[in-house]
């Protein structure tokens, strides 16, 4: 089975950005625009895994995750990867505290020692709403997103993190949790 961890939004946020991406994605422009109730940050991707390795990954995650207190995430503003001369990703950027990163390290760390490769790249943290198919229409879509650099969509508290199941459709990838793991709670 297709698999990744992730951290998902409350449906409030989803919504908003969902409205967000509807009236994007009546431009001109060449993008596959990722549905609201797809949208996910992604903290791990694991590809094809068996069942026996997913049980080992829930262990792990079980671990990892009553390790780390809950946190804040703020969605504020909206670009693309890699450049504005050959977008491929359109993002909303994050800002969040190290918790996060700390998180995501050692859920690469103890994922290595049931066998599954590290990310070569950073960790980026950032939400995909739409991915660049062609250059067609790319100065009126960096146009509309240049309205939307500066744009706050809001804060949401991590409570937890997901193991997630990818099943590919022709109607595009549905994503369902597996299992969901309860991050620490905070003093407050």
């Amino acid at each position: 089975m297709r698999c990744f961890v992730a951290i998902n939004l409350g449906d409030s946020l989803k919504k908003e950005i969902g409205a967000v991406v509807a009236g994007l994605s009546s431009g001109t422009w060449d993008v596959r625009w990722v549905p609201a109730e797809n949208l996910h940050i992604t903290i791990k991707f694991l590809g094809e895994i068996s069942e026996d390795l997913a049980e080992k990954v829930k262990g792990e995650l079980s671990e990892v995750s009553g390790r780390h207190r809950s946190f804040d995430l703020n969605f504020c503003g909206v670009g693309v990867f890699p450049d504005r001369k050959r977008p491929r990703v359109v993002w909303i950027d994050l800002h969040y505290p190290t918790e996060l990163n700390k998180l995501q390290e050692e859920v690469e760390e103890y994922f290595s020692t049931i066998g599954l490769e590290r990310e070569n790249r950073k960790f980026s943290p950032h939400l995909t709403i739409g991915r660049v198919r062609s250059l067609k229409g790319r100065e009126s879509l960096l146009s509309a997103l240049e309205g939307l650099r500066n744009r706050d969509f809001g804060n949401i508290e991590v409570g937890s993190i997901s193991l997630m199941k990818s099943d590919l459709k022709p109607a595009g990838a549905q994503y369902s949790v597996m299992t969901e793991f309860p991050l620490t709670r905070r003093n407050k």
